[in-house]
């Protein structure tokens, strides 16, 4: 009986052990379930997260403005001054809390600089290395981080509750987090390359390098090229596919200018489907080839340059070194692009001017050559610019230095000075142009051109004279070309004394009649008469230089004959045209003085003896 009893109580204190021992099975199988699920479930986040990225890269969302550089720098600026205080106060806790933020946004900016990367690589067409490569530097970086020392801290400080200790152990969750969730997703980006961009056999396979290392692998070169790249750095593989590549650009060199020649012709002329006439279509023949005569050369010079520049990217294997070389490579890419908007716009121009000066013959042909030197002399210092900034020269500090010794360079260029404004005048007062026939001081000749700083001239002997435009600026000039019509002619005609003096009047009227109806002499017939400018003192005739002057006298007795004086203008300006009028006028003379009986008298003596 007391035996019962006690296994009876034995049992009733038995019974609530098991019980418990029961419900805290249960409770344990719970909370392993409860924590896998959230294991799958941050998975599955995590994944979601990495998709999201992936479509985000796919919809070009990293290039907008989406990332803005200087929120970062602001929020690190703002990060590194506090600590800088709290250091100062050494107040060390609150220091660690702020190192914890800043890791937070470095790593926030790398993630997403490296998601800008790959959709600017994407654009680019670059190899799958190029993605492998751009991603695991990141994922390097993000394994590499030393979080021990916050992780202790950590379990230190949350026991803590104050602001502070607070502060750090959110930032420092955060951070985990942040850490956990880009690495997860840079290695799916790593693993899915073909998600976010499409697999290209000749980008990922056929490339230089590729040829390269296929070339030598090969039994026989491959000790060759382990030789050479010891000693020469460089192999054999490098050779033979630089020696490819300027081969290639030897061969398809000039296909490649027809073909871009081609497109740029195109475009231009893409709006004129139709031509309607032949001068439309011999304009725009003509357009074609003045385009190919400006950019042909340069782009040669340009592609063979880009030959020497893929050679050198794979004979250097520096980065230092190619470094160096690139902006001088650069500053030759300017000065052909240069070379070639200066000869486009030099030959456009020409061209323009051509038809202009073709439809409006008082447009000045040295004005337009005037403006394409200023012109070029402009993208001549553009390219100096160019040149010294590629080279790191301080650009305001020149510029400063010209300011302080812009009096020494004005009073050594003066001269230089004196003789471009001496240009200028030259262009605006319109005194003599090019081609014209002009006397100044003891200089004749014709203009060949008027330039910046000096006039050339060529004298009839066929000689050239220079001379500085402020020497025929402040100088008297006779302008022979500056007559529109009339060229003088002016004679006088002998007739012997035995003539009679009415065959004499009559010659002289004939020849006054021939003068006045001939096509080619000026005279009011075939000139109009134009009316006195208003409030000038001048006829129009004499400023544009018409002259139509007809006169026919009996002029003289002279020592053996009676004179004839005959003074008249061609309508032609033209030296040449004027010999030809002048020598029908004379052909004309004499058969009117064989008309009127009348003889031409040469010098003669008459001696008379007295009984």
């Amino acid at each position: 009986m007391y035996r019962y009893k006690f296994f009876k109580i034995f049992l009733i204190l038995l019974l609530p052990i098991l019980l418990l021992s029961e419900e805290a099975v249960q409770t344990k199988e719970n909370t392993t379930v409860d924590i896998q699920k959230t294991i799958e479930e941050r998975i599955k986040e995590q994944q979601t997260y990495a998709e999201n990225i992936i479509n985000n890269i796919n919809e070009d969302k990293y290039l907008d403005d989406s990332f803005n550089e200087r929120d970062y720098d602001k929020e690190i600026n703002y990060l590194q001054n506090r600590m800088d205080i709290n250091q100062r106060e050494h107040n060390d806790l609150a220091v660690k809390r702020d190192e914890i933020k800043l890791l937070i946004l470095q790593e926030e900016r790398m993630f997403i600089t490296t998601l800008t990367d790959i959709n600017y690589a994407k654009k680019s067409f670059k190899d799958a290395k190029f993605f492998e490569n751009i991603i695991s530097n990141n994922i390097k970086l993000l394994e590499n981080s030393d979080l021990k020392e916050y992780k202790t801290l950590y379990i230190k400080e949350q026991k803590n509750n104050n602001k502070i200790s607070n502060g750090l152990t959110k930032n420092y969750e955060e951070l985990i987090s942040q850490n956990n969730q880009q690495l997860y997703t840079l290695k799916y980006l790593l693993e899915n390359i073909g998600l976010y961009r499409k697999t290209n056999f000749f980008i990922d396979n056929f490339n230089l390098q590729y040829l390269v290392s296929k070339i030598d692998s090969y039994p026989i070169i491959a000790p060759i090229s382990q030789l050479t790249s010891y000693h020469l750095k460089f192999s054999v593989g490098d050779i033979v596919v630089v020696l490819f590549i300027l081969l290639l650009f030897k061969l398809f060199i000039t296909k490649i200018i027809h073909l871009f020649i081609g497109f740029l012709n195109n475009l231009i002329f893409k709006n004129r489907t139709d031509i309607n006439s032949e001068e439309e279509e011999e304009d725009n023949s003509g357009t074609q080839s003045y385009l190919e005569e400006s950019i042909e050369k340069p782009l040669v010079v340009a592609l063979y340059i880009l030959s020497i520049q893929i050679s050198l990217y794979i004979l250097i294997k520096d980065n230092e070194l190619l470094n160096q070389i690139m902006p001088w490579v650069n500053t030759v890419y300017m000065g052909l692009f240069t070379w070639a908007i200066y000869s486009l716009l030099s030959n456009s121009i020409t061209n323009f001017a051509q038809h202009l000066i073709e439809k409006y013959p008082n447009v000045r042909r040295e004005m337009i050559v005037f403006i394409l030197r200023i012109i070029k002399v402009i993208l001549i210092l553009l390219v100096i610019l160019f040149l010294f900034t590629q080279l790191g020269i301080d650009i305001k500090a020149i510029a400063a230095s010209l300011g302080v010794g812009g009096i020494a360079i004005a009073l050594a260029s003066k001269d230089t000075l004196a003789n471009f404004f001496g240009s200028l005048n030259i262009m605006t007062d319109n005194s003599f142009s090019q081609g014209d026939w002009i006397v100044a001081n003891s200089v004749e000749g014709t203009v060949v051109d008027i330039r910046m700083r000096t006039t050339r001239i060529r004298t009839f002997d066929n000689a050239m004279i220079t001379v500085p435009n402020s020497e025929l600026a402040n100088t008297h000039i006779k302008n022979y070309s500056k007559r529109r019509i009339g060229r003088r002619i002016k004679m006088k005609i002998g007739i012997t004394y035995e003539s009679a003096m009415e065959d004499i009047v009559n010659l002289k009227k004939d020849i006054f009649e021939m003068l006045d109806t001939h096509p080619h002499i000026a005279s009011n017939k075939n000139i109009k008469q134009s009316k006195s400018r208003k409030f000038e003192a001048i006829k129009r005739e004499d400023l544009q230089g018409v002259k139509r002057t007809l006169l026919v006298y009996i002029d003289e007795y002279d020592a053996s004959s009676i004179n004839i004086l005959i003074y008249c203008f061609t309508r032609s300006p033209n030296w040449e045209d004027w010999l030809t009028v002048k020598e029908d006028v004379l052909i004309k003379i004499s058969e009117l003085v064989q008309k009127n009986n009348c003889e031409f008298a040469y010098p003669t003596q008459t001696l008379f003896m007295k009984k």
